[in-house]
């Protein structure tokens, strides 16, 4: 866990809380490849930014991972982190957030889904919930549609150039975090291929996939859910936009049931990972960050 303070932030005026898991299929990435608007957040914003690392699957599988980012969660409210932080930090105030497999992680855990399924207790609760370009359900067609080969790539991908990956009891390969210039950040574009994502996140655990299918949890509901922001753009072709577009459907749904805060952005002409974009700013999503913790 890296934790970038505010430099307004004092004991007697702490800085809220954005609390980002990183992307990569929860098959590889790390805490460190982070986009540069949230880096600038704690000065640009007076916000506390924490990236937060979680085990990688498929030697950890999906409930393995909740349990991770949860603990990250309780982690925010010890006293170890008060005294790391020096009370700079408000536990108060915390609005969950990720990009891509990240942003799904900050939908089930500000909302609680799949924990039962996973046999876990529920996180703390949060004040908010910023999802970037997530993966939303296991469910839709783009995982379980091969793309040989994938969109982007203009070669096949040889299972040899991933087997150390891939195998589940290789322990060798359970890491929490990966460098960008590792060979595991191939991994992402063979499950593409291959379309083996729910194979290789919840095989040999007995968890149905839509056991984590945030637009369906959504459309049961009769409760409230805390401020959510989507954004998404729809020439993503990493993650389908239509992950966002089903999660906003469900949103319009529960809104005219119950009163809820959300707000969705869809950018047009624009791939996965935009922010990282040095000029990226991401204006509106940072004005619901301050309008939640207003």
């Amino acid at each position: 866990m890296d934790v970038y303070l505010s430099p307004t932030a004092t004991a007697e005026s702490p800085a809220p809380i954005v609390l980002w898991w990183h992307g990569g299929g929860l098959l590889q990435g790390g805490r460190k490849d982070v986009p540069p608007h949230f880096l600038s957040a704690p000065v640009k914003h007076s916000l506390t930014f924490i990236s937060a690392d979680y085990r990688l699957a498929p030697q950890f599988r999906l409930p393995a991972i909740l349990s991770d980012c949860a603990d990250a969660m309780k982690f925010l409210h010890t006293k170890e982190f008060q005294t790391a932080t020096e009370g700079r930090a408000d536990i108060s105030r915390v609005i969950l957030s990720g990009s891509s497999a990240g942003g799904w992680l900050a939908l089930l855990c500000a909302n609680g889904i799949g924990f039962d399924a996973a046999g876990l207790p529920k996180p703390p609760t949060v004040k908010g919930n910023v999802a970037i370009y997530p993966i939303t359900d296991l469910e839709d067609p783009f995982w379980k549609t091969p793309q040989r080969p994938v969109a982007y790539l203009d070669r096949m991908i040889a299972k040899e150039e991933v087997q150390p990956f891939i195998d589940p009891a290789d322990s060798g390969s359970r890491v929490s975090f990966i460098t960008l210039d590792s060979p595991r950040s191939m991994f992402y574009h063979y499950m593409l291929q291959e379309a083996i994502l729910a194979d290789l996140l919840l095989s040999g655990t007995n968890i149905p996939p839509n056991s984590f299918s945030v637009a369906p949890f959504l459309k049961a509901l009769t409760s409230t859910i805390v401020p959510t922001y989507i954004l998404h753009g729809d020439a993503d072709t990493k993650v389908h936009v239509r992950q966002s577009r089903d999660v906003v459907e469900a949103l319009k749904e529960l809104n005219g049931r119950v009163e809820i805060d959300y707000e969705y952005e869809e950018i047009p002409g624009v791939d996965h990972l935009f922010d990282y974009s040095p000029e990226c700013e991401m204006e509106k999503m940072y004005k619901f960050i301050e309008r939640v913790f207003r």
